[in-house]
């Protein structure tokens, strides 16, 4: 069959041609592109094992000469060794130069990173470029990120700025859904260029290989998305090699199935920059397009276009951070209301009734169940009884009891069967000591849509050599399709504001229970009091137990006129100790925390676990001046302690000193505001409320 002639496939033809296509190394095509030169030194033996054909062009060396020469003859001794130092150890982290090499003595911008046993340099020319303007653009960035309100507003910020200093004819911001199809959620463009705003692209576009050269590598570069890859070479007698990796660096060649997809897409040259969230995890991509003709960007503009990104993201993670910190506050007003009451809403159906309405409103769902102790609150529009009791039996056998299970399409999963009207599920475990599992449920109704994609996403394969290979859809105009079966995406804030309502129900519940077995039980009394006023992790008080110390104190602050304060911590990057290290030891490290602030605290001072990793130390008898005093000794003594597997790690703290008319709502919410300015501001430092 003609190796250029796709054709329609059955289902294993097809998973062998995605199979093919997700397994492509495009990490070692063996080439560059040509806007570049590329060397591969060999440190032990300061030797040069690979160059690339275009040498001569570029360098104005030819490739047998410079793979006679020594790498030291070639950049020079200062050069040479100021690489070697620099990139002595293992790590994914490139470094950057400028010089001028060659007989003409061209300046060159150098990229030098390891690759295996190797050190490879790629070389680009250096033309004339006005550092000063693009130092004015960055500058001018950094004012307007901060007066961004938005997610929307800073992506249309973003890609107009990229678009006003690349020249490009298209930018867009192209976001990842939990199965990596992905949609354009901003664009800039240039007068007569195609929207593409809305549109979706499908997940095999972008295959897990490429997806994961962008943790490693976040910068792409085509200039020519039409130009011959330059192949590398090596000396005759060289030997066997294995392939060079070039995952880190900006010449990698074009893999040519790509090729064809930019050139049916229209594009002469393009940029993308990864964009990752708050967990490290690959969520989108700025992507520029040049329409007409190639457009090759100065490494001094590509920097710049990547700098934008990386001031970006930081202020996009402080948008959802105040988004999902503004829905967590709400969650948290229901619960004072169940605090005034719990002793006579222990029933899940009393409490459903008296807040069953605003929690739907709140988590923007269809139907509501609490299940506890075979009793079941419900509210909305939910499964019947029998199908109900299905569901919670599937959970407690096979749904992760320390966090969230959901889902917007529960067709295709184990739950269809019992799903009645109801298409997505968010259901979290409450967290108490029970033979019995109680259940927070939350449902959410069809939702149909219609999905704009950029051409119709079907799958098509065609051999190439011995093998079948996924084809490029020749057309991106838009198509179409009806979307049902699903409901809303249940968003990352809503699945941990759901998790918090859950722990609230928990330990008002399991205060209730406490009164109710008192009388009759004294050693479950005391397990179950210790569950409902202390973190089963660190000892502390929990949040309910500090709570009311907190309206105590401002009610005794109050009536005999003395100071009182609040300092709330939280600890700086923790995420990310959890990731690298593992949830055990991001424990030890809570652990650790909180036995040396304890160390620092005054008999008089009260320490609880506000939630995750954020702490509260109720300050008595102490105005502004002295919780701020405290506040310093605290941060200073959680970074001078050294973390077991850790090493260092700091905390940001915003301090509210009491007002006459503050109640526990205004003064945690000024507390935690203060906290959120010293995150802004830098985090490790202390931030007091106005």
């Amino acid at each position: 069959m003609n190796e250029h002639s796709p054709f329609p496939t059955g289902e294993s033809r097809l998973a062998e041609a995605l199979s093919g296509c997700a397994e492509e190394p495009v990490h070692i095509p063996g080439a560059i592109q040509p806007h570049g030169c590329l060397l591969c030194l060999d440190v032990q033996k300061e030797s040069i094992r690979q160059v690339s054909a275009n040498l001569a062009d570029v360098l104005g060396i030819s490739p047998e000469q410079a793979l006679r020469e020594s790498p030291r003859h070639l950049l020079g001794d200062s050069l040479y060794e100021s690489l070697v130092h620099a990139l002595a150890s293992p790590g994914d982290v490139p470094e950057s130069r400028s010089a001028h090499l060659g007989p003409e003595q061209r300046r060159f911008q150098l990229t030098a990173y390891r690759s295996g046993t190797w050190l490879v340099v790629e070389l680009e020319p250096l033309l004339h470029e006005d550092d000063h303007r693009l130092l004015v653009t960055l500058n001018r960035w950094l004012m307007t990120m901060g007066e961004t309100t938005g997610q929307e507003q800073l992506w249309n910020q973003l890609v107009a700025k990229v678009r006003e200093i690349t020249g490009f004819d298209r930018v867009l911001i192209y976001r990842f859904d939990e199965r990596w199809n992905g949609s354009v959620v901003a664009e800039s463009l240039a007068e007569n260029v195609d929207s593409l705003l809305g549109h979706h692209f499908p997940a095999s576009d972008i295959p897990p290989q490429v997806r994961h050269l962008y943790d490693r590598n976040r910068l792409r570069s085509i200039p020519d998305a039409t130009a011959p890859a330059v192949p590398l070479l090596a000396p005759p007698e060289g030997g066997s090699d294995p392939p060079l990796d070039l995952s880190l660096g900006l010449l990698r060649a074009v893999s040519p199935i790509h090729q064809e997809y930019l050139a049916n897409m229209g594009v002469a040259s393009a940029l993308s920059v990864a964009l990752h969230d708050d967990e490290e995890r690959l969520s989108g991509l700025l992507s520029c397009h040049a329409l007409d003709a190639p457009l090759a960007l100065s490494p001094s503009v590509r920097d710049a276009v990547h700098a934008l990104v990386l001031i970006a993201v930081p202020q996009l993670m402080l948008l959802r951070s105040k988004h999902e910190s503004d829905l967590l506050q709400r969650v948290q007003v229901g619960r004072e209301l169940l605090n005034k009451a719990h002793e006579r809403w222990i029933d899940p159906d009393l409490i459903v009734s008296q807040r069953g309405t605003e929690w739907l409103e709140l988590f923007r769902a269809d139907g509501l169940a609490l299940l506890h102790r075979n009793r079941c609150g419900r509210r909305g529009s939910l499964p019947d009884a029998a199908n109900l009791e299905r569901l919670v039996t599937w959970l407690g056998e096979h749904a992760d009891r320390t966090g969230a299970w959901y889902s917007h399409c529960l067709k295709e999963t184990p739950l269809a069967d019992w799903r009645s009207e109801s298409c997505g599920l968010l259901a979290v475990l409450l967290p108490i000591d029970t033979e019995q599992p109680s259940w927070l449920l939350l449902f959410r109704n069809e939702q149909v849509t219609t999905r704009r994609w950029a051409g119709k996403p079907e799958k098509r394969a065609r051999t190439s050599g011995d093998k079948l290979v996924l084809a490029p859809r020749r057309s991106f105009a838009e198509w179409q399709e009806k979307v049902s079966d699903h409901s809303r995406v249940w968003r990352r804030s809503e699945r941990r504001a759901a998790s918090d309502l859950a722990e609230n129900l928990a330990a008002i519940i399991a205060s209730h229970e406490i009164h109710l077995l008192n009388a009759r039980l004294r050693q479950v009394n005391d397990r179950l009091e210790r569950l409902a006023s202390h973190d089963s992790l660190t000892g502390v008080w929990n949040r309910y137990r500090i709570e009311q110390a907190i309206e105590d104190e401002i009610a005794a602050a109050t009536r005999y006129s003395r100071d009182c304060a609040l300092l709330l911590f939280d600890v700086d990057h923790f995420k990310a100790v959890n990731d690298d290290h593992g949830h055990e030891v991001g424990d030890k490290v809570l652990m650790t925390l909180v036995s040396r602030v304890e160390e620092t605290l005054r008999e008089t001072d009260r320490l609880g676990r506000w939630g995750g990793e954020e702490f509260i130390v109720l300050a008595t008898g102490t105005d502004a001046r002295g919780a701020e005093e405290l506040a310093e000794r605290i941060r200073q003594r959680i970074m001078d302690t050294h973390f077991e597997e850790v090493g260092r790690v700091t905390a940001s703290i915003g301090i509210a000193a009491c007002r006459p008319q503050d109640d526990l709502k205004t003064l945690v919410a000024r507390a935690d505001h203060a906290m959120y300015q010293a995150k802004q501001t830098g985090r490790n430092c202390v931030h007091s409320a106005d």
